[in-house]
């Protein structure tokens, strides 16, 4: 009797594939299994931590305007050149780029100036562009002279750029100057503008992004075709001539 009621156990056991002898993986499988591509789902790391590839693409048209030059997205807070804001970083800024350009400390006297350089220092090079996602020398020159100097009346392109800036020796450079090459072999046309800071050092958006050069590189050397001049200079204080007279 106790035999026949084994087998029938043992029947009714393969019958049922005997789930409750194995252990279970349905849990396990779940868990680890990878997500099915194509789903449209982001991939997903830890719980309720995601990564999302970002589509946004610069669409920016060849003009610039001045209140509308700095685009920032929703995320992106006020730039400090724009906000009064760069007093407060004002010291670290200092030591950064008196390193890059190869001055004192102390030369570098332009907060708004530092800020702005900042704010856009590495932004890649995307010709016609005006943003963050991608800018051109021509608009950085413009966003610069108009941020920084208030200077609004700069045209868009470098060759109108340089149309329009009075020559200036190289010897006579000083901080906020357009400086201009040609990059199109032979032709001697203007196709290239920076702005120029000191100890022949520039800033402009170059092919790989937005840096400081040096004018005495050889390949800028041997491009340069000359400097422009769109800030009004402060002029040194005239000297009156003092009346001596007798006694």
């Amino acid at each position: 009797m106790l035999k026949n009621l084994l087998t029938i156990l043992f029947i009714a056991c393969l019958a049922t594939g005997c789930s409750s002898l194995r252990p279970s993986a349905s849990t396990h499988s779940a868990a680890s299994a990878p997500a099915k591509a194509g789903s449209g789902s982001s991939i997903q790391f830890i719980s309720s931590i995601s990564i999302k590839p970002d589509a946004h693409k610069d669409r920016t048209g060849s003009s610039v305007e001045p209140t509308t030059a700095v685009k920032t997205s929703a995320t992106d807070k006020r730039p400090d050149y724009l906000s009064g804001g760069a007093i407060e970083n004002y010291p670290a800024l200092q030591f950064k780029y008196a390193i890059l350009e190869d001055a004192r400390v102390e030369e570098l006297d332009n907060p708004k100036l530092l800020s702005f350089m900042d704010y856009w220092y590495g932004t890649p090079y995307h010709y016609g562009g005006s943003s963050r996602d991608g800018i051109d020398c021509s608009a950085f020159a413009f966003l610069l002279v108009s941020s920084v100097y208030s200077v609004a009346s700069l045209p868009r392109t470098a060759k109108e750029q340089f149309d329009a800036t009075r020559r200036i020796r190289r010897d006579d450079l000083q901080e906020g100057d357009l400086v201009f090459f040609h990059t199109l072999g032979k032709h001697r046309a203007v196709t290239h503008v920076g702005v120029y800071l000191r100890n022949n050092k520039f800033i402009h958006a170059s092919v790989s992004g937005v840096m400081i050069s040096s004018m005495n590189d050889g390949y800028y050397d041997k491009h340069y075709i000359g400097a422009g001049r769109v800030i009004n200079q402060p002029q040194p204080p005239a000297q009156t001539a003092q009346v001596v007279t007798g006694s």
